[in-house]
């Protein structure tokens, strides 16, 4: 079976790009929903599902909130969050390939437990 293999350099911009875009994607949220909970009353648990996906729920919040911060953000779509998380395991998925994966991918000189 053929192994995927990614070059290092692609790799590690894999490897920072994808918390990267997770993280916005979590700031951006906070952002969204944190007016969203200050303007409508609505619990900030109740808001946690909308992280993952914008259900009928998470569109009415948004809607229903009228006052916007300084940033003019009125919408939040976790499809960024999703994309952060599909390309950390792409650059996992390729960082381990790189190395031969398995529990002792991070010995050297081929030591073993």
């Amino acid at each position: 079976m053929r192994r995927f293999v990614l070059p290092g350099r692609l790799v590690k911009l894999l490897e920072v790009l994808g918390p990267a875009l997770i993280g916005l994607a979590i700031v951006w949220w906070g952002v969204v929903y944190g007016q969203v909970i200050a303007n409508t009353g609505m619990a900030p648990q109740r808001t946690l599902p909308c992280l993952l996906q914008t259900s009928d729920l998470c569109s009415l919040a948004m809607s229903l909130c009228k006052e916007w911060h300084f940033l003019g953000i009125k919408r939040y779509s976790a499809e960024l969050l999703w994309i952060g998380t599909g390309i950390s395991l792409l650059a996992l998925a390729a960082g381990t390939g790189k190395d031969g994966g398995g529990q002792n991918a991070g010995l050297r000189d081929g030591a073993r437990d």
